[in-house]
Formats: structure tokens, C-alpha cells, sequence
């Protein structure tokens, strides 16, 4: 895995493909997102369907606190995520007592809410969005950089999750959630810190996104956002350090490739056909297929 990140830090760089660069930014960003997803509907069992919300409500509030203050983005996004946590936990945590489909409905919906609250707030800007955020850097190495970093801090703060104490109650909590309680965990305190810390990393993703593109819109909510964490996990490998990673980097190839103007017009069928023969080969996603290979051989 180190290898595989400086590899990551040194290589693009040094082309100096700005195109390149810019993808490479982009899908740091949308791995970030899937490390939330993979936390909270991988480890924990929570189905989330919204967590475009958390998204756009990171990158609304790091643009709004930034613009009106003046304070740095790095600092702006950190302040974004800590707003859009709270307010994420205040609207989640009465969903936090449904379970299965139910919870994933609740989720479904918020997106939907929000996009139409943002659309008629002329303060947010309404339809259009806010505009002129600034940049985090005029140099696209050193945001790309700082990406990686992103991105490589979700998969460290997964990972010390899951080798915590907090990552076995998790598990347990999603094996069997009656049982946990009977064990004497207390099961809605420990579903709202995986919650918690799910919302901090989709608004740090989403404050991110807001500086890299200088604009955030309310398209951000539409289910597009909603669905590309899942199907990154998914691909990936759930409840895996590196699946959300490895998947986000699958999917953001297949999407730029499908961009070429041969494919423009065929690229939804020849998306779903690679995404389903993905699927049938890697059930388990990818790095949960290897590890699997590994285990039975090791």
C-alpha cells in the first residue's frame, strides 16, 4: 500500500499532465466519499442512499464559511465538515432507531429535501449555486497532492477504526444488532459516532470538491453523487480498508473512458456491462476477492 501511494505522489507530478492531474483530483475526492459510505454501510450495516447531503453540505458550508470570513480553505473545510457533522447527526439521529430498508428510505429522501430547500434559498444561490469559491492553490500538483493526503487520511482513520476496540462493536453491532444490546452495548451511542465520524469525512470530501471546481450547486445532491460512493464500495470490496480506493479508481476510468466520442452516445450500456461483468467475476469486490484468494492459499 505505501508503495503503491508514492507511486501515486511522484508519478503523476512528474508528467505534469494537467488533464491527468485534474482526474486524479477528482477521483481522490470521490474515494474519500466511499471510505464514508464503506464506514458506515460497510462496517456498521447502516444502508445510506444520502450521502450526496453530507457531500454538498460540507461543500456549501466550507464555501459560505470561507467567502464571509476569509479564513483559509484548509481551515474552511475543516470548520464545513464539523457543520454539516452536526447537522447531520441532528436531522440522522431519529433514523438511527429504523433498521434495513427502512433507514436506507429515510436517507433517500433527505437529498431530495435538500436539493429543493437549496434550490429556493437565493442566500445559497438558489439553482445556480454559489460561485467563486476560491482555490485551495493556483499549482494543480500541490492540490492533487493534498488530495492524496485526503484520501490517504480516510484509509489510516478506517484502519484504526477497525483495529479499535470501536471497529469490533461496530461489527458486532452489524452482525447482530439484538444481541449486541443484550451484551450491554449501548447500540444508538455507538450507530451515532460511526455516524458522526461518516458525515466528518463525506464533508471534508465535499469541502474539497467545492475549492477544486470554484462552484457548488445544488446538483451535487442528485443521486448520481448518491449512487457513485456505493457503487465505488461495491467494486471495491465492503467493509475493506482499500476497497472504497481501489473501486473509486475502477470507476473514474471506466467514466473518463466512456467520455471518448466514440463511446458518448453507447457509454450507459457499456458502463452497466462492465459494472455487471465486475460484479459477476468479483462478488465480494475486488480486494475482497484477492484477500479471500490470499487467506485460502496462506
Amino acid at each position: 500500500m505505501t508503495a503503491v501511494f508514492i507511486a501515486l505522489a511522484v508519478i503523476p507530478p512528474a508528467l505534469n499532465l494537467r488533464f491527468i492531474i485534474f482526474i486524479l483530483t477528482l477521483t481522490n475526492i470521490f474515494a474519500m466519499l466511499a471510505i464514508s459510505w464503506n464506514l458506515l454501510s460497510g462496517y456498521m450495516g447502516l444502508l445510506s442512499l444520502g450521502h450526496s447531503f453530507f457531500f454538498a453540505g460540507g461543500g456549501y458550508a466550507a464555501a459560505i464559511i470561507t467567502l464571509n470570513t476569509g479564513i483559509p480553505p484548509p481551515l474552511a473545510m475543516l470548520a464545513g465538515a464539523l457543520v454539516v457533522t452536526g447537522l447531520g447527526c441532528l436531522i440522522g439521529l431519529p433514523s438511527l432507531k429504523l433498521r434495513g430498508h427502512f433507514f436506507a428510505l429515510v436517507t433517500l429522501v433527505i437529498p431530495i429535501i435538500a436539493y429543493q430547500v437549496t434550490n429556493a434559498i437565493p442566500q445559497l444561490g438558489g439553482h445556480d449555486g454559489i460561485f467563486g469559491i476560491p482555490p485551495i492553490s493556483r499549482d494543480a500538483n500541490l492540490v492533487y497532492l493534498a488530495s492524496l493526503m485526503l484520501t490517504l487520511f480516510g484509509v489510516l482513520t478506517t484502519y484504526a477504526i477497525v483495529r479499535s476496540r470501536l471497529g469490533v462493536i461496530f461489527s458486532c453491532i452489524k452482525d447482530d444488532e439484538a444481541a449486541s444490546m443484550a451484551a450491554g452495548i449501548d447500540v444508538p451511542r455507538y450507530k451515532l459516532y460511526c455516524l458522526a465520524i461518516s458525515i466528518f469525512l463525506a464533508g471534508l470530501a465535499g469541502g474539497f470538491y467545492a475549492f477544486l471546481n470554484g462552484v457548488i450547486s445544488p446538483a451535487t445532491y442528485e443521486l448520481e453523487k448518491a449512487s457513485l460512493p456505493l457503487l465505488m464500495t461495491l467494486l471495491g470490496g465492503k467493509a475493506t480498508v482499500l476497497g472504497p480506493v481501489v473501486g473509486a479508481y475502477i470507476v473514474q476510468t471506466i467514466t473518463e473512458t466512456l467520455k471518448i466520442e466514440v463511446l458518448i452516445r453507447s457509454r450507459l450500456l457499456v458502463y452497466s456491462a462492465l459494472a455487471l461483468a465486475i460484479f459477476m467475476l468479483f462478488p465480494s469486490g475486488i480486494v475482497g476477492y484477492f484477500r479471500r484468494r490470499l487467506y485460502v492459499h496462506t
